[in-house]
């Protein structure tokens, strides 16, 4: 049931499938439901919780001290210009293309965004890494996946912000780039985490969060 105060919406946290309470934290906008293993977002204009599909990055034998939420966002990424001093797709992009034409192509492949809170950079860092070199995904696992505080708007913002960092990294190579992205239906993905020497870090790349 929702009540509304002052202009505040109040949306119970349960599960609407087997109506189980949620985990979360302040101010997460993605749950999910270990009991039923169940995934949600919050809505803004229905203002309840929309079911979304999760899954879980795989690795035999980790076990990981937390899992953390992403957002996979499939993706058509169109090259309209680009004037490189040599040919051919490297990094981020080369998970989107296997030609070496430097204009009017076109791409599909999937970002992988992380949905919790962190320094842009960190973020986008883990973007380029899980989104060129994303490792397997399992079927869905009854896991912990708190502290989703970014909608799938905020991870397509992130998705140019990686694609434009990776080139700017190439100073050497790029000279100018135009380029559309098409996103398609997202889901969230459980990446595993590990506590290390008191830091926090991706269980693949090992980077520092």
């Amino acid at each position: 049931m929702m009540s509304k105060t002052s202009g505040f919406s109040l949306v119970p946290l349960e599960c609407v499938t087997c109506g189980a309470s949620i985990a979360a934290q302040g101010m997460d906008v993605v749950f999910y439901c270990s009991a039923c293993r169940n995934g949600y977002r919050f809505d803004n204009e229905s203002r309840g919780l929309v079911p979304v599909e999760v899954t879980f990055v795989s690795r035999p034998n980790l076990v990981a001290d937390l899992y953390k939420p992403f957002w996979l966002v499939p993706a058509e990424v169109r090259i309209l210009s680009r004037e490189v001093k040599s040919k051919g797709f490297s990094g981020l992009l080369a998970g989107f293309f296997d030609t070496g034409e430097e204009a009017s192509v076109t791409g599909s492949g999937s970002f992988a965004i992380p949905a919790f809170k962190l320094e842009i950079g960190r973020a986008i860092e883990l973007s380029r890494r899980y989104t060129s070199e994303l490792p397997g995904i399992d079927q869905k696992l009854g896991e912990r996946l708190v502290g989703g505080c970014y909608d799938v708007e905020d991870a397509k913002k992130i998705a140019h912000y990686s694609v434009i960092a990776t080139e700017v990294d190439k100073p050497d190579l790029l000279k100018n780039i135009r380029y559309e992205i098409e996103f398609g239906e997202s889901r969230l993905l459980g990446v595993p985490f590990v506590e290390q020497a008191g830091s926090t870090m991706d269980a693949f790349f090992h980077i520092v969060i």
